[in-house]
């Protein structure tokens, strides 16, 4: 079964959506939430776990050339995916983020750097049964022109990133 993944606005009740205007970079996808009783925490363990292989090279490559410049090796996406995400706490690190807000609808994932911090929110919306989604939503805040550099590429390549991890998973 495919699921429909499509481009969607940062929820307005997002813990992202008040830094908007201060991020140089940003996006959000949504699709559908087949267990409505998957915790924010669950969702992104089970989207960053199902990264596929070609992200898992690409990350490989960057920790590779980063640590040459040095910028920090952030490591897999897939690391901690076989952790409970019922188990969470602020300050756990989960694929390549630490995590800095946790709340029943959303968990907010982050890496900062000296050339620019990354938010990743994984939002679930609880409507009718029928209509249960969640939405993942990133914004980048660069510092300086390496942090505008490094993203000319990678704002290219995020969107298909996040959209295949959320192809794959089983949520």
């Amino acid at each position: 079964m495919s699921v429909t993944i499509s481009a969607a606005d940062v929820p307005t009740a997002s813990l992202l959506f008040a830094t908007l205007d201060r991020a140089h970079f940003h996006d959000a996808y949504s699709a559908p939430l087949a267990d409505p009783s998957l915790l924010p925490a669950e969702i992104a363990l089970r989207v960053l776990g199902a990264s596929p292989p070609w992200v898992e090279r690409l990350m490989a490559l960057r920790n590779w050339t980063v640590r040459r410049i040095g910028l920090k090796d952030v490591g897999s996406m897939r690391s901690g995916a076989d952790k409970s995400g019922r188990d969470l706490q602020v300050g756990d690190r989960l694929g390549i983020f630490r995590i800095f807000a946790l709340t029943q609808d959303e968990i907010l994932l982050g890496i900062d750097d000296h050339h620019l911090d990354v938010r990743v929110s994984v939002r679930r919306s609880l409507g009718m049964a029928t209509s249960a989604a969640y939405t993942v939503s990133t914004a980048v805040y660069t510092k300086n022109w390496l942090g505008r550099l490094y993203m000319l590429p990678v704002a290219r390549i995020h969107p298909l990133v996040v959209r295949a991890g959320m192809r794959r998973a089983s949520v």
